[in-house]
């Protein structure tokens, strides 16, 4: 098959808003976007492409952090890479949350402050100066062709262009996504840290109540 791999555009914002929806259901029904801020699913992928829309570097919101592989002239695979807190700029965090803020509207914020305690004990700082990936999905008849092993080669590729001092890629995995991981560990990474919830609330908005951060050194 003639596959290419390209920077995302516009025009590919309705996959790349599928992509952030896959991904963040890690093989479950429970997609954030929609359980953490009282939104169906068809509104939670409309507002995440206004997301996209508004274009913010440096996060994994951001149309310029994707790249997608596309055959016979549509996306089938994507997936975002950035580093954090290049030059200076704020951290992926704080970038995210701005744009949440910003297009999520204050009754699905407030909501979402009821849920926060579940979610705290999960969140992992991302690492100043690393590039962090994030959102894998390819569509699931161009499996097993190696396509996220060529966006992960990609990533990596471009980001020691763009930063030649980086030392390593991070990513965060939810612990039931068996299938993610394993993608991973073939691309030469492995779990450095764990973080576990023990409220059971979170299976109810949640894939998993542990996520991993993997890790790969760059030599």
């Amino acid at each position: 098959m003639n596959y290419s791999i390209r920077r995302a555009r516009l025009s590919d914002i309705p996959f790349l808003a599928k992509t952030v929806m896959e991904a963040e259901k890690s093989a479950t029904d429970k997609f954030s976007f929609s359980t953490l801020f009282n939104k169906s699913e068809a509104e939670a992928l409309e507002l995440i492409a206004a997301m996209f829309d508004e274009e913010v570097d440096g996060c994994e919101l951001s149309v310029s952090s994707f790249l997608v592989i596309e055959f016979e002239g549509k996306p089938v695979a994507a997936f975002s890479g950035w580093i954090e807190q290049f030059e200076g700029e704020s951290n992926s965090g704080l970038l995210k949350s701005n744009l949440i803020g910003y297009t999520f509207g204050r009754e699905s914020l407030s909501f979402l402050m009821t849920k926060a305690h579940l979610v705290k004990d999960i969140q992992i700082e991302r690492e100043a100066n690393t590039l962090q990936i994030e959102y894998l999905f390819v569509a699931p008849e161009h499996r097993g062709k190696s396509l996220a092993h060529q966006l992960i080669s990609k990533h990596i590729e471009e980001a020691i262009k763009q930063f030649p001092s980086i030392k390593k890629v991070q990513v965060q995995v939810f612990k039931n996504n068996l299938a993610a991981q394993k993608v991973y560990e073939n691309c030469g990474f492995s779990i450095v840290k764990s973080a576990k919830s023990n409220d059971t609330e979170i299976l109810d908005y949640l894939p998993s109540d542990e996520k991993y951060l993997m890790e790969k050194e760059l030599n």
